[in-house]
């Protein structure tokens, strides 16, 4: 009896000894830096890295940066595709089907885009390899750091480290800071505020038709005297007969739309083939932008279904002059935040289309080409 006394007393003790020790804390996340060259990147949860069925994944807005790694990143959430692109490279990511594709191979890389809070996430494994990057994950202090870096990187990994250690020290603080403040902050409902409409931001997409040589390549000095891009919608035949003026197209940064012309799914398919063996013959590109003449709903639902991006533009009010063009497209300022303007391939093309890259610029507006997600 005194013995089992006794081992009841000694487990009361044990049991009162763990109710004194302080509970163990949960494990921290893991932390990752990131790194693009020689710089270091904010650090914060809408664009930290993480790992996903054994890939490293990295959000498209760290690498998106023309003066780093000069690559871009779009998303178009209505649509669900992102886009990342380099010149005429282009890694094509459709979010509902889960495939990332080289735009000029066709090839499609290990892993699916994943979209966080808005964000869209990338294998780093895929970036690299579309890109021709280098990568490396190394244990730090506070966690790891993730450094990606293409030719201009200055530093090795090692010497980038150790410099890199005053910045990797204030964005932990940072970090911190921020997550001890928003655990003391308690929400509050603010009151409404009625923000008035505005829109400088206005992107002018060009859409121009060129039907021979000497017109695209008049287009083209014109783009390039004024320092912008546009979406030329060119046919089959003229792709196979220009081949000087469709790389002076992809070189200085225009995009190529497929001008078709068909009244039955097959023949549509069939020239959008020809036109984008010709483009590869070309320039090494192929292109999922069609601009369909004349095209009822059955057609254009056909291209669809076949995996391009048919472009819908409104030819009849956008066949005047220059300035009326400009115009048009400035009425859109504070309505929307782009505007897709055509100018018809009537005679004089070059000069109206001189006119109104002049007003636009003068306005400080965008002037871009549209893309597979623009469209």
């Amino acid at each position: 009896m005194t013995r089992r006394k006794r081992l009841l007393s000694l487990l009361l003790s044990v049991l009162m000894l763990c109710t004194l020790l302080p509970p163990r804390a949960s494990a921290a996340p893991t932390l990752y830096f990131t790194a693009v060259n020689d710089r270091m990147c904010d650090l914060n949860d809408e664009t930290m890295p993480f790992w996903q069925n054994g890939l490293l994944y990295v959000a498209g807005a760290t690498v998106d940066g023309p003066d780093d790694l000069g690559i871009r990143y779009l998303y178009n959430q209505e649509k669900s595709v992102a886009i990342l692109y380099k010149g005429q490279r282009v890694l094509y990511c459709d979010l509902t089907a889960g495939t990332m594709e080289n735009n000029r191979t066709g090839e499609q890389y290990t892993g699916s885009p994943i979209v966080r809070s808005g964000m869209v996430f990338f294998p780093i494994t895929a970036l690299a390899k579309m890109f021709d990057l280098k990568y490396s994950s190394t244990k730090i202090a506070y966690g790891y750091l993730l450094r990606i870096r293409d030719d201009n990187a200055v530093l090795s990994d090692e010497y980038f480290i150790d410099a890199a250690t005053d910045p990797i020290q204030k964005r932990y603080a940072q970090y911190e800071r921020a997550h001890a403040a928003a655990e003391s902050e308690q929400p509050e409902t603010p009151p409404p505020v009625d923000t008035p409409t505005r829109r400088d931001d206005l992107t002018v997409y060009l859409l121009l038709p060129a039907a021979e040589e000497a017109a695209l390549t008049q287009l083209l000095s014109t783009l390039e005297n004024y320092q912008s891009h546009a979406t030329l919608l060119l046919t089959p035949e003229l792709l196979e007969s220009a081949g000087d003026g469709v790389r002076r197209a992809a070189a200085t940064g225009n995009a190529v739309a497929l001008c078709i012309s068909a009244e039955t799914a097959d023949e549509a398919l069939a020239q959008i083939e020809r036109g984008n063996d010709a483009l590869w013959r070309a320039a090494s590109l192929r292109t999922r932008l069609v601009y369909l003449e004349s095209a009822d709903k059955t057609l254009r639902a056909a291209v669809v279904g076949a995996g391009y991006c048919p472009i819908t533009i409104n030819t009849s009010d956008f066949t005047r002059s220059g300035t009326h063009w400009a115009d048009t497209a400035l009425k859109w300022a504070g309505r929307s935040t782009s505007v897709r303007l055509y100018l018809g391939a009537e005679s004089g093309v070059s000069s109206a289309l001189g006119t109104a890259l002049s007003r636009l610029r003068a306005e400080n507006r965008t002037i871009a080409a549209l893309n597979e997600v623009t469209a």
